[in-house]
């Protein structure tokens, strides 16, 4: 007997009369601060709101999730009411952080910054996110975040947000992909992406933001003889036409090397290999720094030597020549991946991505 009555549930015991003059209290000052504007006065909805979040402070949970979903909707509700709900346990937060239509850039930082991970990920899918809030998200490098905010066609990105995910994506390619695709990229920005994406990625880089230069070209066409004429060279203005020009290679350079040409390196560089002087001839005669150079060689793709053979002039034969020159095991993948770019970039575009990570190399403090 004693243990058939064991096995009968228990009813839960009825909410103590405090219990239920608290939840009473509460769906009564939440009607009042989710009045609209022309019911009650903007004091009165904020002493309202005070007396409703010491309530709060020690209400159970079920009673937070029901005033936290119901708030989420009112876009009058009291920031500093949706802030604090906003921070509570995920389960509680998630319509604020989801969806409150009146939850501030500046409580979503504050939440972004102080809540777990489950609100940053909520926040960063919200039908619009700011410029400044994406900002805060993506600060805090989470990877998964990150993703949700690049993935969110309605997320905004500071120009200064992007630079930051170029740099990130360094250490997390899957994050180069996504970067591509956002409108925000600018060219500078997607050229100096390439060096940390793979093979696809870096094709789409190209496709994409190698440009031609021709309207520079037209532009600066009568400055090149009057900067060429100057005593007082600008070495700003010379720069800028150094981008700009059509030649790539090095006249002079040619002129004085015992290899004559470009060719005659890229031949001498196949039977030798990658020394010292053939890396510095190479860079002289294709008039880049020695930094791009190194960095072209050693890369662990063939693209960005098909870039240079390609703004050089080079033949298909002499590219392949140098990478073979590379010896490394996985030359015949560096060859595809080469004749692939070489293949199908123009001789202008392929310049203006020479150009403009020459450029970048020798306004480095480092070069």
């Amino acid at each position: 007997m004693a243990d058939d009555m064991r096995s009968v549930p228990q009813a839960p015991p009825p909410p103590a009369p405090s219990a239920k003059a608290r939840a009473l209290l509460a769906r009564r000052l939440a009607d009042i601060v989710c009045l609209p504007a022309s019911r009650v006065p903007p004091q009165e909805r904020w002493m309202v709101a005070d007396v409703l979040d010491t309530l709060l402070t020690s209400a159970d949970p079920a009673l937070r999730a029901k005033i936290a979903a119901r708030l989420a909707e009112q876009a009058e509700a009291p920031p500093g009411l949706l802030r604090r709900l906003g921070m509570d346990a995920f389960e509680i937060a998630e319509p604020i952080v989801a969806r409150a239509r009146a939850l501030t850039d500046f409580d979503m930082m504050e939440i972004a910054r102080k809540a777990g991970h489950p609100h940053r990920m909520a926040l960063a899918r919200r039908e619009t996110v700011s410029e400044v809030l994406a900002a805060a998200l993506c600060a805090g490098g989470d990877v998964q975040v990150i993703t949700a905010v690049l993935r969110n066609a309605g997320a905004r990105l500071a120009q200064e947000t992007v630079d930051y995910l170029v740099r990130e994506a360094a250490d997390h390619e899957s994050l180069a992909l996504l970067l591509i695709k956002r409108n925000e990229l600018r060219p500078a920005q997607a050229l100096n992406l390439f060096w940390a994406c793979g093979h696809d990625q870096r094709r789409m880089i190209l496709e994409r933001f190698a440009a031609s230069r021709a309207i520079l070209q037209e532009a600066a066409g009568d400055v090149f003889p009057l900067a060429s004429r100057s005593d007082d060279r600008d070495r700003a203005v010379d720069a800028a036409l150094a981008y700009i020009d059509r030649r790539q290679r090095d006249r002079q350079a040619a002129e004085l090397s015992p290899y004559a040409s470009l060719e005659g390196v890229a031949e001498h560089i196949a039977r030798e290999g990658y020394t010292e002087a053939m890396r510095a001839e190479m860079a002289s005669l294709s008039a880049i720094t020695r930094s791009l150079c190194d960095r072209m060689i050693e890369d662990f793709g063939g693209e960005p030597l098909a870039v240079l053979a390609k703004a050089t002039g080079l033949s298909r034969e002499h590219m392949v020549m140098l990478v073979e020159a590379g010896g490394r095991t996985d030359t015949p993948m560096r060859i595809s991946q080469a004749l692939r770019v070489f293949d199908t970039l123009t001789v202008d575009k392929a310049q203006t991505v020479l150009r403009y990570w020459n450029w970048v190399i020798a306004r480095s403090p480092s070069s």
